[in-house]
């Protein structure tokens, strides 16, 4: 317990550790799976001597690497609009507190076109969620100049792997700042203590509020426009930054949720709480047309989940409303809807209560044929041993990224951008315990709520994935839905929807209309339309 205690605080804090870091961890949603669990696990050699050695062994556990020299690069990319010449900044950005000591390292790339104007050319801040992610996923899936080499589909890949172009990269658009949070890729805090301040919603708000104020003047870009995008928890974060940088006299043009969540009551189900079944439900039926378990007359996915939200709209959730009360006809009318719609038996469904979990799916869909759907993207499948059993043995979706996304991020952070360092790229961070309220659900669209109220220039864009089960877009829905928004302010929220999963941009189309649509909004927003 004592060493793999020791190999956790030599990661999350740089103390000293030797060689990478082990393990594959990959993205997952609020505070579950490989983004927000899976730590990396690493060891710290024992160094040969007796009781001598006892001094240099404190002093060194008390001397924490957490810095990395910055590197910057000059690169051109041959985009189908043109070349484009553009510069690297990998750096850390340094957070301190009121007598001037660094508590945090806060790493970034930053791709800024060259020749620019910058009164005129936009800034967008991007990071991922977890909470404890790296933002590699949104890094070398989407906005930067280099990609993971993912199939067309998003699948995985026969190795090895290496970046190539991205030819939708967001740079021909915007500047790109790309964060990892505290205690993430090359983001570190100084010491153990300083954890709490650090690691929890309102704290890990306000050091992205000071991480962006310390850029702005390091960059000296405080009369750029400015916009914000954030995957699946990074909704949380950045409904919340939304509202922190507005609150410090930052005003946003416009902020990107992708995949996103910003009210964890929409994904944590508990007794009395019955809506993350009716919130997963479209996209239960979206996968499950995608791997033919509904009868014909579905022409698409959008006209399946259009018909999953009828149904939930005006028959499921005021059938969940009832609870005990149903009778046994009626919840046999249900349950029989709810087949035909999910494609599952109707009898599981009655034996669940009328209430199947996204895990419960994963496994039940595709049983007979020994077969398990993704998490993070429905549409991806993989082998079982057994034919029964609720959980599954893994995430094909997340087994499909980890690897080209992990081999590509070090080699490409090493040998394209030059940077040289001694501690290891966290694409997982053990930043628990996570603060957040107590007695009631972690939410910030209260704080997205305010800054569009009191900003009407702001705007703000959703992309959801159809085959997303990890944050799925009737939950986004519900809640931008309960925000209690006027017409107007409603209007400056839109929805782009994508034929993928949690990460779309692993898929080809997905990628290229995720560029645009941002493209799209971004001038938008600019325009004051």
């Amino acid at each position: 317990m004592v060493s793999l205690l020791s190999a956790s605080l030599s990661l999350i804090f740089g103390l000293a550790a030797q060689g990478p870091a082990q393990g594959a961890p990959g993205q997952g949603a609020p505070g579950q799976g490989a983004q927000g669990q899976r730590a990396q696990q690493g060891t710290r050699q024992r160094q040969p001597g007796g009781p001598a050695d006892a001094p240099a062994a404190a002093a060194a556990a008390t001397a924490p690497m957490i810095d990395i020299p910055p590197s910057v690069t000059h690169h051109t990319i041959n985009l189908p609009t043109g070349a484009l010449s553009y510069t690297a900044n990998a750096a850390q950005v340094p957070l301190k507190n009121e007598t001037g000591e660094v508590e945090c390292q806060m790493f970034c790339v930053s791709y800024t076109k060259d020749e620019a104007a910058t009164h005129t050319r936009p800034v967008t801040f991007a990071f991922n969620g977890g909470p404890g992610s790296a933002t590699l996923w949104l890094h070398m899936g989407s906005l930067g100049p280099k990609r993971a080499p993912m199939n067309d589909d998003g699948s995985l890949p026969n190795p090895p792997y290496q970046a190539v172009d991205n030819m939708d990269t967001w740079l021909d658009f915007t500047d790109v700042v790309v964060v990892d949070a505290p205690g993430t890729g090359f983001s570190r805090i100084a010491r153990p203590d300083l954890a709490s301040k650090y690691f929890g919603i309102q704290p890990d708000i306000a050091a992205f509020t000071n991480f962006v104020k310390n850029w702005l003047t390091i960059h000296k870009r405080w009369s750029s426009p400015l916009f914000v995008a954030g995957e699946s928890y990074g909704g949380i974060r950045g409904s919340g930054l939304s509202n922190s940088l507005w609150r410090a006299g930052i005003a946003l043009n416009g902020f990107v949720s992708i995949s996103g969540t910003s009210n964890f009551m929409t994904l944590d189900g508990m007794r009395g709480n019955d809506y993350p079944y009716i919130g997963f439900f479209p996209s239960l039926a979206a996968c499950a047309w995608y791997h033919h378990k509904l009868a014909p007359g579905f022409k698409d996915v959008k006209t399946v989940v259009a018909a999953a939200q009828e149904f939930v709209d005006h028959t499921y959730a005021g059938a969940l409303a009832q609870g005990d009360s149903l009778t046994p006809k009626q919840k046999e009318n249900i349950a029989a809807a709810m087949s035909n719609l999910i494609g599952i038996n109707k009898q599981y469904i009655l034996d669940s209560n009328l209430r199947v979990t996204e895990r419960q799916f994963f496994r039940e869909l595709l049983r007979k044929e020994g077969l398990a759907i993704g998490r993070y993207d429905g549409r991806l499948v993989g082998k079982e041993e057994l034919k029964i059993g609720e959980r599954t043995s893994g995430d094909p979706s997340d087994d499909a990224t980890t690897a080209p996304f992990t081999s590509s991020l070090n080699d490409y952070l090493e040998t394209d951008l030059a940077i040289k360092s001694n501690i290891p790229y966290l694409n997982s961070g053990a930043v628990r315990p996570w603060t957040e309220p107590e007695g009631s659900y972690a939410e910030t669209a209260s704080d997205l709520r305010n800054v569009l109220s009191r900003n009407q220039h702001f705007r703000v864009l959703y992309c959801c994935g159809y085959y997303d089960l990890a944050c799925p877009l009737e939950a986004s829905i519900y809640t931008v839905n309960h925000m209690g928004l006027d017409p107007e302010t409603r209007s400056h929220v839109s929805f782009q929807y994508y034929p993928a999963g949690h990460m779309m941009y692993i898929e080809k189309s997905s990628r290229e209309k995720l560029h645009e649509d941002v493209k799209k909004f971004e001038a938008a927003c600019l325009s004051g339309k």
